[in-house]
């Protein structure tokens, strides 16, 4: 019996540590809708988004991340809820970038190309600004990107997020 017994904590043990590392699995692998996606590119390339929906995500951007930490197929989408006057700027950036300027169906408007990248937020008269665009979105891929060399003003990114534009919207009401 008492072997019977040891048997059978065993088995729970092995079945909850195997359930348990199942799950801690699917939760790295799988990501919120809220915070990425997927753009499709007029050439079929596919761009993995990361959003940058709040006030303090949009402020910090792409400052402080390496080239190792943001791969080439990578853009940050600034998501806007109304079109105006937009001018970035790249403080404590490691790569150069092209920012795309959007209106609301994601079409480029605008580029501004090889943003020079600035290592610090001190000096802040010295860290490159793009230029001042009306536009509703505003894009940045690293400029070192064949797929970002490729878009050009008139393209069309195609969408292709788990939510829908005006899920994003909601979501941005409720974060103000």
């Amino acid at each position: 019996m008492k072997i019977l017994t040891q048997f059978k904590i065993k088995h729970r043990y092995f079945f909850f540590l195997s359930l348990f590392l199942s799950l801690s699995c699917v939760s790295k692998n799988s990501t919120d809708p809220y915070k990425e996606g997927i753009f499709a590119t007029p050439n079929g390339d596919e761009i993995k988004v990361t959003l940058a929906l709040s006030e303090s995500d949009q402020q910090r951007g792409l400052s402080g991340l390496r080239p190792s930490d943001f791969s080439k197929d990578q853009g940050m989408l600034f998501y806007s809820l109304e079109d105006d006057l937009r001018s970035f700027w790249m403080p404590d950036t490691y790569f150069d970038l092209d920012i795309f300027f959007l209106d609301k169906d994601f079409k480029i408007i605008d580029v501004d190309r090889k943003v020079p990248h600035y290592i610090g937020k001190e000096f802040p008269e010295r860290i490159p600004r793009t230029r001042t665009v009306y536009a509703r979105h505003v894009f940045e891929m690293r400029a070192d990107s064949e797929i970002a060399k490729n878009l050009k003003v008139n393209d069309q990114l195609i969408w292709k997020f788990q939510v829908s534009p005006s899920q994003i919207e909601s979501k941005i009401r409720q974060l103000q």
